[in-house]
């Protein structure tokens, strides 16, 4: 799940919770798109922020325990300088595979290293 659709689940969670029309855990993975467990990952993520979620049996819904609001905020700006763009590196991960092909030595699957320069 990337960050946007992760965000966009978890609001989603949360007004169904807020207004207290969830059904049960099936229904509402079903609902927002999600497996069961995945579900009960969003609501340990809510949980995280002191959002206190709790299950009625009887009237078949999560609810908050006390009144809270969820809110998302982000930026996305362009950064076409390349000097500025080389400031951010999410990482690399380069994978080495024995190889007897090329006289013993290791073939790396990852073409590209961080100094990586064209």
């Amino acid at each position: 799940m990337n960050v946007f659709s992760k965000m966009h689940k978890l609001q989603l969670l949360h007004i169904l919770i807020k207004d207290q029309k969830t059904g049960s855990p099936c229904e509402v993975s079903k609902t927002i798109g999600v497996s069961r467990a995945n579900l009960y990952r969003l609501i340990d993520e809510l949980s995280s922020f002191n959002f206190n979620v709790k299950y009625s049996r009887t009237r078949s819904t999560f609810y908050y325990q006390n009144e809270v609001e969820l809110s998302f905020k982000y930026n996305v700006d362009v950064i076409e300088d390349n000097d500025e763009l080389r400031k951010f590196n999410g990482g690399c991960i380069t994978f080495f595979v024995p190889s007897r092909i090329l006289d013993g030595t290791n073939l790396s699957l990852h073409p590209y290293s961080a100094g990586y320069k064209e």
